[in-house]
């Protein structure tokens, strides 16, 4: 570990390599007490405010402490670290606040929040790991900081996984010699969390030391991303002249505009990092340079097409919060296409090519961490913003839009559908009631108009039905596939198609929101039912997600019974104009 050769003149000192160690002990031991708490239906880690403080703290701060640390004895890292931690403290409290009650569903809110987390905690390791080192903030030492927390963490995966790769075949050759012993320690938790611990450490103590390993991998990504470049650049020209002769139309309809511009612009500005490197590493040839300039220069153009876009869909189908993620990511594509077009169309004399999205990277990079850390907290959380305009509608809003109040915006969606239910008459209220009170999205009881269970609905000319078919096909349901019994705001389908040419035709329920579930792209399951005996069962299940926008078409062409098998792919059903390819 003390080879010159291979020894980082940055990695950390021997009493930092230690601390990395701890490090990582101490968030095994606290993950581990989090899950013999959770098995044993602890009553101290019942609030979900608790656990949500709990899996932040013991897991972020270690890491970033990991990642960055140089020398133990630097006040400056102990500051920074509680810093940190402070933020992720008040982050994970207002978080944890969202799903407090116990009728929340907490992925709504918590996928967002660790998304945030990990995009912003890249950000913030990488400016903190360049200032230990008090050598300024030049933009070669961000960019290398940023991609070797990157190439460490690949590092620190691929060295834990290959060891539990080794433990595994370990416990399988001893347990062909009918020896269990290793089988059962290898599956206990606290021989998982101290041991995998310990070995990611080990793994970032070695990824730290000798960084010049994780180097040479990073330089050769980069130097193959510079290769795809003038791909990319030759795509978005290409696109661009489409679009004029085109028109924007056809691109509308598609429904995913938004983020198919947006990726082309993020897309570009990696590769365009790729080429730039630290400074040095760009291409001097003319043809490439203009080439890159003239696609960097539609890159604001490409954010206002993606802009366009959302505002119609805005327009149609009303605000969400998908949407006002979509608002910020555009946002932030802006910030860095105005100025990576600035830095085409403005090159420095005498600068090395592309030298203008360095002072970009360092500015977009700071403010992208700070607005997604701010939907964290309440000075922009994009929940509650949803549910107060939501909210600002009263008795205009439809069921679906109900349905999304409930089940995804966690507390601020639920407080909302309170102040709902204290203002409405007496039988919408009671129906608010029953809405609130529901404890899975998907239970059969799920109704805001007080219905039961939804007959199952058969196209014209479908004929007499075999005993007991319409029972099993209301009543099915699989925990696996999320397929439920045939309720609101779901309904069911009866259909009849030759999925295999020459074959008897088979009976399919194909199960689907009766309405748009708000911004969620809905999930239409379909079930093969096979003859079993004197029953009925089932066969082959299929999870497809379509956009809320196509289910008005394909409601209308199941009402007029267009549909057929699509061959010659089995479970492909053509309804109406549109071809749905089935997959688990």
């Amino acid at each position: 570990m003390n080879d010159p050769g291979t020894q980082d003149v940055q990695a950390p000192d021997r009493p930092a390599r230690q601390a990395i160690l701890l490090f990582a002990i101490l968030s095994g031991g606290l993950l581990l007490i989090a899950h013999e708490a959770l098995a044993a239906k602890a009553a101290w880690f019942e609030p979900r405010l608790l656990r949500c403080l709990w899996f932040t703290l013991a897991c972020l701060p270690p890491l970033f402490a990991a990642l960055s640390i140089q020398r133990l004895a630097d006040r400056r890292f102990w500051a920074g670290l509680v810093a940190y931690t402070l933020l992720l403290s008040y982050l994970a409290y207002y978080a944890g606040g969202a799903i407090e009650p116990a009728r929340v569903e907490a992925s709504a809110v918590i996928l967002p929040y660790a998304g945030v987390l990990l995009a912003s905690g890249q950000v913030l390791c990488a400016w903190f790991a360049v200032s230990l080192r008090r050598e300024g903030f030049c933009y070669p030492l961000l960019f290398e900081a940023a991609w070797r927390i990157v190439s460490t963490l690949a590092q620190v995966l691929a060295y834990t996984g290959t060891f539990w790769l080794l433990l595994w075949l370990w416990a399988a050759l001893f347990a062909a010699l009918k020896i269990d012993f290793f089988t059962e320690l290898f599956q206990q938790a606290r021989f998982i969390y101290p041991v995998t611990s310990l070995v990611a450490g080990y793994g970032l103590v070695i990824a730290r030391t000798r960084s010049s390993l994780g180097d040479a991998v990073h330089l050769r990504v980069l130097a193959l991303w510079r290769g795809l470049l003038p791909v990319a650049a030759v795509l978005a020209l290409a696109f661009a002249a489409a679009v004029l002769l085109r028109g924007v139309e056809p691109l509308w309809e598609t429904r995913h505009a938004t983020q198919l511009l947006l990726a082309l612009v993020f897309a570009l500005i990696a590769l365009a990092n790729a080429a730039y490197g630290k400074g040095g590493e760009a291409a001097a040839r003319p043809a490439l340079r203009w080439l890159v300039n003239a696609a960097l220069l539609l890159l604001p153009a490409f954010v206002a097409l993606a802009a366009w876009a959302l505002a119609l869909r805005w327009r149609q189908y009303g605000l969400s919060l998908d949407r006002l993620w979509a608002a910020l990511l555009i946002l932030i594509a802006g910030l860095y296409a105005l100025g990576y077009a600035a830095a085409a169309a403005r090159p420095r004399p005498g600068a090395v090519w592309l030298a203008g999205i360095a002072p970009v990277n360092r500015a977009a990079s700071l403010l992208a961490a700070g607005l997604l850390l701010l939907t964290q907290t309440g000075a922009l959380d994009l929940r509650a913003i949803t549910a107060h305009q939501l909210l600002a509608r009263g008795a205009a809003l439809k069921d679906e839009d109900l349905r999304y109040l409930r089940w995804e915006l966690g507390h601020p969606g639920l407080y909302a559908l309170e102040r709902l239910r204290d203002a409405a008459e007496p039988a919408r209220a009671q129906q608010l009631e029953d809405l609130l009170a529901l404890e899975r999205r998907w239970d059969p009881a799920a109704r805001t108009g007080g219905q039961g269970p939804n007959q199952l609905r058969l196209p014209p000319d479908l004929g007499p039905l075999p005993a007991g078919l319409q029972g099993f096909a209301e009543s099915w349901s699989d925990d696996q596939t999320g397929a439920r019994p045939c309720a609101a705001p779901m309904e069911c389908w009866l259909l009849r198609a030759d999925l295999i040419p020459g074959g008897e035709p088979e009976w399919l329920r194909l199960r689907l929101p009766a309405d748009s579930l708000g911004a969620a792209d809905p999930p239409l399951h379909l079930l093969v039912i096979q003859a079993c005996g004197q029953a009925w069962c089932a066969g082959e299940t299929r999870v497809l997600w379509r956009d809320a926008g196509h289910l008005v078409a394909l409601h209308a062409a199941l009402q007029a019974g267009r549909y057929r098998a699509a061959p010659p792919e089995r479970l492909d059903l053509e309804i109406g104009d549109e071809r749905l390819p089935f997959w688990r």
